[in-house]
């Protein structure tokens, strides 16, 4: 059986947990790891440190349930069926002798788990061109070379920025896994698009019950993109989320045909999302107690003034007025 995880880090903020828990019912994710989370609650299908830094959270009620293997400061160890997680995050402010230290505690904690599928995950805050940074930083290194001593596997792919800041992003959220687990996992990314309420970006990706090199050849493998029920259209629904949307949709006089194109593309994309289910494999949408189509309008209004930015912030040579302009909204 197949699992899918999120990974993310919430600054201790409790409207950003709220978020990850509706976007996890929403996407209908297995488990994720949370670094620096608002609070653990004291409920089976969460899994903390000592510290409260780190966190693994299952989706309620599943099976097989998550089973608590270890505890320690600033890392949580935790089985899940066949899959065995390890979640992570280590201080900015810890020095490298205490990155030594703390490294050296979870390796026996990974070669304890063998032979189940190992996955470590979390924000290190440590920086290296192995994982798309532009410099590698003495912390970098030496994480590069745990990880080559426990013989981990990097699943982070390209180079887009884990954690954006206006003065600038970084990559140090990081996934890792055993050869066996790595073999089997597909569709690692960065959610750039997607509202957190923090600073750091979701990640997101899935693990096949059979390695990728088998599922990839498998007749059941089918296409990601969109599909819409359009019997089930509410045309009531669909003409608030075009007015949110165009809120958040600027003039497109003057703007370059591939720039056009992706804004009008996210526009239409959100307006789908809010009006009608979408078909095909994916089980239907679901969300927390408190989530409304307000809110679901409101995000999607509020993911495209982020993926604005974000595309503003890109281009060469910078605007400062107007990345401030887009910023604001």
């Amino acid at each position: 059986m197949g699992v899918t995880f999120l990974q993310a880090n919430l600054n201790h903020s409790a409207r950003a947990q709220d978020l990850l828990l509706q976007s996890m019912a929403e996407w209908d994710l297995d488990a994720a790891v949370v670094a620096e989370p608002y609070a653990v609650p004291s409920l089976p299908h969460w899994a903390g440190d000592l510290d409260g830094l780190v966190a693994i959270v299952a989706r309620p009620g599943a099976a097989p349930p998550l089973a608590i293997k270890k505890r320690g400061n600033g890392f949580v160890v935790a089985v899940r069926g066949e899959y065995a997680i390890i979640g992570v995050y280590f201080s900015p402010n810890r020095d490298l002798p205490a990155l030594e230290r703390f490294l050296d505690a979870l390796g026996p904690e990974i070669r304890r788990l063998a032979p189940l599928k190992v996955f470590v995950a979390g924000d290190f805050n440590a920086k290296s061109t192995a994982w798309g940074n532009p410099a590698t930083e003495p912390k970098g290194r030496k994480v590069e070379e745990w990880a080559l001593a426990a013989g981990l596997s990097l699943l982070n792919r390209g180079t887009a920025h884990t954690c954006v800041r206006r003065t600038g992003g970084s990559v140090v959220d990081l996934t890792f896994a055993t050869p066996s687990a790595a073999r089997s996992v597909s569709d690692w990314r960065v959610e750039g698009g997607v509202e957190t309420l923090s600073d750091h970006l979701y990640i997101r990706f899935e693990v096949s019950a059979a390695p990728q090199c088998q599922a990839a050849s498998s007749s059941r493998v089918r296409s990601r993109f969109p599909r819409w029920a359009l019997t089930r259209l509410d045309r009531e629904l669909a003409e608030e989320a075009a007015i949110v949307g165009r809120w958040s949709l600027p003039p497109l006089d003057g703007m370059g045909v591939d720039d056009a194109a992706d804004r009008l593309g996210d526009a239409f994309t959100a307006v789908c999302r809010a009006a009608m289910p979408s078909v095909g494999r994916a089980p239907p949408r679901r969300a927390v107690y408190w989530w409304s189509a307000e809110i679901a309008a409101l995000r999607a209004a509020c993911n495209a003034a982020r993926r604005a930015y974000s595309r503003s912030r890109r281009r060469s040579p910078r605007d400062e007025e107007r990345d401030g302009q887009l910023y604001a909204v």
